[in-house]
């Protein structure tokens, strides 16, 4: 085990610790509500474009990005809102032990997802530059893993 598998186990443990501590409810909802809110400002930032534009005399640019981040804002406000519900509900019936141990696994899959798309990047990269020696990447346990799994997530293979 050399520093790069420790490195790669830090940032495995504190997904695991991060879902734990937050459980899994907030840990889907925060990440849907990313998503959606990312959805919906593309969706219908034209929308709100035209109702600002008439309140404020202002550049369309700035009228653009500012109703992109309220519709991104807005939606994930809503998705805490429905986070904080959810938990409580859950606690209210005894569930809320099996809410943190499900979120400490979906917190340590969605931090190795992270890191298999860093080291996707980091690969193409590293060919060309070789910040890391390649007999180290080779030693490594865990990169060599998460390295099968960039690949087979992000290209199919």
């Amino acid at each position: 085990m050399n520093y790069i598998d420790f490195t790669l186990s830090l940032f495995i443990c504190w997904g695991a610790y991060r879902g734990f501590s937050r459980g899994l409810i907030k840990e889907l909802t925060s990440i849907l509500g990313l998503i959606i809110g990312i959805y919906l400002s593309k969706s219908y930032y034209k929308y709100l474009n035209e109702r600002l534009y008439v309140l404020f005399d202002s550049e369309e640019t700035f009228i653009s990005v500012f109703s992109i981040i309220i519709i991104f804002l807005l939606t994930i406000m809503f998705f805490k809102i429905i986070s904080k519900l959810l938990t409580k509900f859950v606690k209210y019936i005894a569930l809320g032990l099996v809410n943190k141990l499900i979120g400490g696994c979906f917190g340590m899959i969605k931090s190795i997802l992270i890191i298999s798309v860093v080291i996707f990047i980091f690969s193409k990269f590293n060919n060309y530059t070789e910040l890391i020696e390649k007999n180290l990447i080779e030693e490594s346990l865990i990169y060599s893993k998460i390295e099968e799994i960039s690949l087979l997530i992000l290209t199919g293979n």
